[in-house]
């Protein structure tokens, strides 16, 4: 697999924090535990703050920015007052920094080797995030798909936690496994991008207008 080379401003690190591109793209394993990664973390953690009441989270790409790829800009033009953000294999990334290195040049693939670390750590982040940036409602969106059910299990876990412990009000998983079911991705585009199918897109816009009814 060829490397890609590194790119991004400097919102997060300066050059001079920058590393090999070749360090940051590899296995889950070693994603999680970069120290490059590990600190564009906490920057953001110390920098963002939430402009809404309602976050909407969904996973990464390997499209870079992010919004170039066609889920994340139909996300971008089609989820509106909501703050977009990313999950990833290396935290938690409001889509205010999709430019910013490491986001633009960090790569990493999905390994069943590795699914019960992906699990440990994409729990910790959402749980971590989301204690520390207060927000009342979450939408998180991850499909009940066999070839990644890890990410749905994170989220699911995640969100119970932050609820039950009074950090947000409550959050929503979407698509729900009804709606899956029944979308019938017939077409190419539907298979690939799941996550923007009609049905799925409508439920996450319900879910979201119903939370904003609520505040």
């Amino acid at each position: 697999m060829a490397v890609k080379t590194n790119r991004g401003d400097e919102r997060l690190l300066c050059r001079d924090e920058w590393v090999e591109a070749q360090e940051i793209q590899g296995s889950p394993e070693l994603i999680f535990n970069s120290p490059v990664l590990n600190k564009a973390q906490e920057r953001i953690l110390d920098q963002f703050t939430p402009s809404h009441p309602i976050a909407f989270v969904s996973v990464c790409t390997s499209s870079r920015p992010y919004s170039k790829s066609p889920k994340w800009k139909t996300f971008k033009n089609e989820l509106l007052d909501v703050d977009l953000i990313v999950s990833s294999n290396c935290g938690i990334i409001p889509m205010e920094y999709e430019n910013s290195y490491p986001y633009m040049t960090y790569d990493a693939h999905h390994q069943r080797e590795f699914d019960e670390l992906f699990m440990l750590y994409m729990t910790r982040y959402f749980i971590r995030f989301f204690t520390l940036k207060r927000y009342e409602y979450l939408v998180l969106n991850s499909g009940p798909t066999k070839s990644h059910p890890v990410r749905r299990k994170s989220a699911l876990l995640a969100g119970r936690y932050l609820k039950a412990h009074h950090h947000i009000k409550d959050y929503s998983v979407c698509p729900s496994l009804a709606v899956y079911d029944n979308a019938g991705f017939i077409t190419m585009r539907d298979r690939l991008f799941p996550d923007i199918h009609p049905a799925v897109l409508n439920e996450i816009k319900e879910q979201i207008d119903g939370y904003r009814a609520s505040q």
